[in-house]
């Protein structure tokens, strides 16, 4: 969480994720050290939507809305010292399974989405986030990448 560019993810945590989550309005899971309560990681995950087109990769989804139903990843940080050691991976696959286990079999939903900050594109695609494909969302600050749930293996 060193680079300038995710102070953002630390202020929230300090600030704003204690009150969201009273009052519903996002979920933070937090992993900290062994024995201690220094924060090594954290997810934020909210409600959200996806605009897409209307034949998704050749389906006809017959659905008359223009976006779809979606759980989006608001924020995910992980200590810059424990970088590259899967807490980051962890915290995405909880994210995944509360998606798939709890959200999807009782409301609509289809994708998982994140805006993703240009660093952290490449740790998006690894894991099978794909970025919507048009040259604005491209140039964007924090592109807007996803996972279609429907297509995922069980």
């Amino acid at each position: 969480m060193g680079d300038a560019a995710f102070t953002p993810l630390k202020t929230f945590l300090r600030k704003d994720a204690k009150s969201h989550q009273a009052a519903s309005l996002a979920r933070t899971y937090v992993a900290v050290e062994d024995g201690t309560e220094r924060v090594s990681a954290y997810i934020t995950v909210i409600c959200g939507e996806i605009e897409v087109q209307a034949n998704h990769d050749g389906e006809d989804l017959q659905y008359p809305y223009p976006r779809y139903p979606a759980v989006k990843i608001a924020r995910l940080a992980v200590d810059r010292r424990l970088k590259g050691g899967g807490l980051g991976r962890q915290l995405v696959d909880l994210a995944l399974g509360v998606t798939k286990e709890l959200i999807c079999p009782n409301v609509g939903c289809r994708f998982l989405v994140v805006d993703a900050k240009q660093p952290s594109i490449k740790f998006y695609e690894r894991y099978g986030f794909t970025m919507i494909d048009t040259p604005d969302n491209k140039a964007s600050e924090s592109p807007v990448m996803f996972i279609d749930l429907h297509r995922m293996a069980v």
